[in-house]
């Protein structure tokens, strides 16, 4: 993949870092070097161009052709945005500081964020939603966030890999959705992983419903509890051709939870020709 002009190495020193030293002078040149066109088409129209490009591979095209789209709509075009363990913003592997650069970021390929254990903020995402531009990733990582359900549909829709670590979603009144929620928003979605879900008793039949769910390859949920009805997953686990179900239960489930999914995991070791994907299920010791 190419990320030529618009990229964040080809304007960086253009917008400025605590590691560029010459900004005013790069920016002074840029600036310089830009003066009004005479286009064939009225401004309005130009405008409109400028402002809803329908791809990023369109918009960096645009941004060769004449610096006036770049101008009147700052774009960066990067393949990974990430915020690490350090409390610290990467673009393409580059520092940046998220609140000092004016331009929008085009995200293209990952969308990772990490949580600090010490300062724990879980609105590092929200936040960072209005420097987005649009996302087009494919792989998103997130720990320990709290994301509106309109905040997650609107980055959420694109990636095919999808990994949450002790991530709420809330609705508009903030009252926190379970895990079918997420599905439902993760329309392109093939490989989910999922730390801790937030599950209800009717999750599962729920998922059932949603026509994407039965497209995924695979599907790990870590952290399960009683609420997770097993019954509903042994029905649709015989008819299941498709994805691939690794599913961790915490030890604290009870007794009669348990021996009830040893006996659909005996079963699933008596069989021996499989006309269903054969699920992955496991328990946690005590202690760990």
């Amino acid at each position: 993949m190419n990320l030529p002009v618009g990229s964040i190495a080809t304007v960086w020193n253009f917008l400025g870092s605590k590691r560029v030293t010459t900004i005013d002078s790069k920016r002074t040149k840029f600036f310089a070097m830009y003066f009004c066109q005479n286009f064939g088409l009225a401004n309005s129209v130009m405008h409109y161009i400028a402002k809803n490009p329908k791809t990023w591979k369109l918009y960096q095209k645009m941004i060769r052709t004449c610096k006036y789209f770049f101008v009147k709509n700052p774009i960066l075009v990067v393949r990974c945005l990430s915020h690490n363990k350090d409390d610290l913003w990467f673009a393409d592997q580059i520092l940046i500081d998220l609140n000092k650069i004016k331009c929008k970021f085009w995200v293209v390929e990952d969308f990772m964020v990490f949580l600090n254990v010490k300062t724990y903020n879980p609105n590092i995402v929200s936040s960072s939603i209005p420097k987005l531009y649009k996302c087009d990733f494919m792989f998103l990582h997130l720990m320990g966030q709290t994301i509106s359900y309109y905040d997650l549909s609107f980055f959420i829709s694109g990636a095919e890999t999808i990994a949450f670590e002790d991530v709420t979603l809330k609705d508009e009144n903030g009252k926190i959705l379970p895990l079918e929620k997420l599905i439902e928003a993760s329309v392109k979605a093939q490989r989910i992983d999922i730390i801790r879900p937030t599950m209800t008793s009717k999750t599962f039949h729920e998922l059932t419903k949603i026509p994407h769910f039965a497209n995924l390859s695979s599907l790990i949920l870590d952290g399960l509890h009683e609420d997770f009805d097993v019954e509903a997953f042994y029905v649709y686990m015989k008819k299941n051709q498709c994805t691939k179900f690794e599913l961790y239960f915490v030890s604290s489930i009870s007794d009669e939870y348990k021996a009830r999914i040893e006996e659909i995991i005996d079963e699933i070791n008596a069989t021996e020709k499989f006309n269903y994907k054969t699920p992955s299920i496991h328990f946690y010791k005590i202690g760990e």
